[in-house]
């Protein structure tokens, strides 16, 4: 991938692209966001860049055997780093610390999750980058720098990189995997901006499976169908899933896209135009208003607290189904 194919987040492109062309680029730099943002795409394009002799501009050539050696994975002198059973350890650094300093050279190493390092680890790379070697650059990826040790992000130019636009995701799909654009659009609107989100869900098998199937639960509580014991049981399968959190944000999608209806009808601010929400006619927007409220605050305790998975959605089903009887 060269620069020209990135979506959007131009501030960050225009200022790695400027200190590649005046040959500043720091020897530390930072790039944060949260998971799927595209950070290890972007580590890889600058990483490429550097080790290229032939650069066009700030554009690796891809035509020279640096280029190519990276391409392949094979580069002698890019280092990747990634976590090893949840950390990154101080022997992962030891192993390619020696070869950090040969002279002549350009050598760049990538540092996935690095605020997965040890307290060693860290301490280990902050003395290189302390006395760092010439031509040694490190580009550190993190989804919460702020786990990071103060002295290691203050030796680090740091940039950001902020979600996408909808339209952006929809391109993106389009392009890479071949997505029709309606199906595209909709998955652009659940990825949170998030490019490698969007990406993952294009690719998975049962993704349409999984919206139906939120769907049908939406349904069925709206219905007030489930029998006390049928949501214990659900409850279970629910606190089980791998995939807890997209499944109750499909859910969430799905009263909001009957509250858009019954409120606008217009077609053009729904998620997904060609889901059935029938079943949500009958309801009052106010109803819909407090499913949402109750789906939000959950979502919300799953993602910021130890709460028993299992109770969580105990209570969220009764209460969902309670409210819709009431309604």
């Amino acid at each position: 991938m060269l620069w020209a194919d990135l979506h959007e987040q131009e501030q960050v492109r225009l200022a790695l692209q400027a200190d590649l062309l005046a040959g500043t680029v720091s020897h530390a730099v930072l790039i944060t966001g949260p998971s799927g943002s595209g950070k290890r795409t972007w580590g890889k394009i600058l990483a490429r860049a550097l080790l290229c002799p032939d650069r066009r501009g700030a554009e690796p050539c891809l035509e020279c055997s640096s280029c190519r050696l990276f391409a392949s994975g094979n580069h002698p002198n890019f280092f990747y780093v990634e976590p090893q059973s949840q950390t990154i350890k101080i022997e992962q650094i030891r192993e390619i610390r020696g070869k950090f300093f040969f002279e002549g050279e350009t050598r760049v190493c990538l540092i996935n999750q690095a605020e997965r390092m040890t307290a060693e680890a860290g301490s280990s790379l902050l003395k290189i980058l302390e006395e760092p070697p010439e031509g040694l650059y490190f580009i550190l990826l993190a989804e919460r720098p702020h786990q990071l040790p103060s002295t290691i992000v203050s030796r680090c130019r740091h940039y950001s990189l902020p979600p996408l636009s909808p339209a952006a995701i929809t391109s993106i799909l389009e392009q890479r995997a071949g997505i029709e654009r309606q199906k595209a659009s909709f998955i652009s609107r659940m990825s949170k901006g998030l490019p490698g989100m969007a990406l993952e869900m294009a690719g998975d098998p049962v993704f349409a499976d999984r919206i139906q199937e939120a769907s049908n639960l939406g349904a069925k509580l709206s219905a007030g169908d489930l029998r006390p014991r049928e949501i214990l049981e659900q409850a279970v399968l629910l606190s089980e899933r791998e995939d807890l959190t997209q499944f109750l944000e499909m859910l969430f999608l799905y009263y909001r896209d009957g509250l858009i209806r019954k409120l606008c009808c217009n077609e053009a601010l729904l998620v997904n135009p060609d889901q059935d929400i029938s079943a949500l006619e009958g309801l009052q927007p106010h109803t819909l208003v407090a499913a949402l409220e109750l789906l939000h605050a959950t979502l919300k305790e799953l993602k910021l607290t130890n709460v028993n998975r299992r109770l969580a959605m105990e209570g969220l089903l009764i209460q969902l189904q309670r409210r819709f009887r009431n309604a």
